[in-house]
């Protein structure tokens, strides 16, 4: 497929290809989770205390970033658990409102920073993966399982 024939989406004005550049770089998804979270933990009690942010919204949000980052752990490594299915349209609302965000940023800078760009890509691959129809979740947990066969059948085989 040539660059003319690829297919785009704009996601809250940033535009990206389809499906997103970085949606299968699950390690470098996976610490963007987590430097999300760790960003909501560090700066939202701050916010609190200015006022520009209730207890509760900030309680509520980093709740969501902590099932993300938990989620995004188990993609990139299979250890823990998937979220539950009930905590998806949390997750997908919050990952919309981080595109909304970034695009925001880069409206303000009059552009994307190499470092805004990249942040972009992997916050737009997150928020794919959870749209409806997408089956990454299954394919992983599959893909986890038939890993675990593997090695149990490796493991037969070395102790026989």
């Amino acid at each position: 497929m040539t660059w003319a024939e690829q297919e785009f989406r704009v996601w809250h004005g940033i535009q990206s290809p389809e499906p997103p550049a970085a949606a299968f770089d699950y390690a470098e998804i996976r610490q963007m989770a987590q430097r999300m979270l760790e960003t909501r933990r560090t700066r939202f009690p701050q916010l609190v205390a200015k006022g520009r942010m209730s207890a509760a919204e900030a309680e509520a949000q980093i709740k969501v970033f902590e099932t993300i980052a938990a989620e995004w752990h188990w993609m990139a490594t299979g250890a823990g658990a998937p979220a539950a299915e009930d905590d998806v349209p949390a997750m997908r609302e919050a990952l919309d409102q981080s595109i909304a965000t970034i695009a925001e940023i880069a409206r303000e800078q009059r552009g994307f920073s190499a470092e805004l760009a990249t942040q972009a890509e992997w916050v737009i691959a997150m928020a794919w993966h959870l749209e409806p129809g997408r089956r990454t979740r299954a394919c992983r947990a599959r893909t986890f399982a038939m890993w675990r066969e593997l090695a149990a059948e490796k493991e037969a085989r070395r102790a026989a």
